[in-house]
């Protein structure tokens, strides 16, 4: 019987949780303007209690400085250079660089031959290359393609005209075609 008392009894339960959502549920439906009111309400509030961006910015620099040393003046000044200081730092550093020596190569054309073909050449013997005579010629810095010209002659030596310099979008590509 004690059994039964407590299924009766959780029966009762559930029927009263029954009704009293249901109620809510009425209140809700009945005065929504009112919880919107309350929500709003609650929303501006925790709103007013949240730091404001100004304010989380100067916590930041509050922290930022407690976390410098400023054992000198001099360390702050270097901290803050102005856009000056930093255009002659990066053109001393470029001028360094314009004196690293690189290799220029000018590519007529090219052909794979087996070995046995290489052993075989003589002087006087001819070549022929992958390119026709008024086909652009490559010209690489380091090995990499950087632009296409034209093969001139020049007071009895040959000489390059410069057509096209490849964009650094196109180098990629050719990089990538590579791998």
């Amino acid at each position: 019987m004690a059994d039964e008392e407590k299924e009766l009894s959780q029966e009762e339960l559930a029927k009263q949780w029954e009704e009293a959502l249901k109620e809510q549920e009425q209140n809700q439906q009945t005065n929504p303007d009112e919880e919107l009111a309350k929500q709003w309400e609650q929303a501006l509030q925790q709103q007013a209690s949240t730091p404001s961006d100004e304010d989380l910015a100067k916590q930041w620099e509050e922290a930022l400085k407690e976390q410098q040393p400023t054992s000198s003046k001099e360390e702050l000044s270097k901290q803050e250079t102005p856009k000056e200081e930093i255009s002659t730092d990066i053109d001393e550093k470029l001028k360094l660089l314009m004196d690293i020596p690189l290799e220029i190569s000018v590519e007529i054309g090219n052909k794979l031959m087996s070995i046995d073909e290489i052993l075989k050449i003589s002087p006087n013997s001819v070549v022929e290359l992958n390119r026709y005579i008024n086909q652009p010629i490559d010209i690489k810095v380091n090995g990499k393609l950087i632009a296409k010209g034209q093969l001139y002659t020049v007071e009895g030596n040959f000489g390059v005209k410069i057509t096209e310099i490849i964009t650094p979008e196109e180098r990629l590509k050719l990089i990538e075609e590579e791998m």
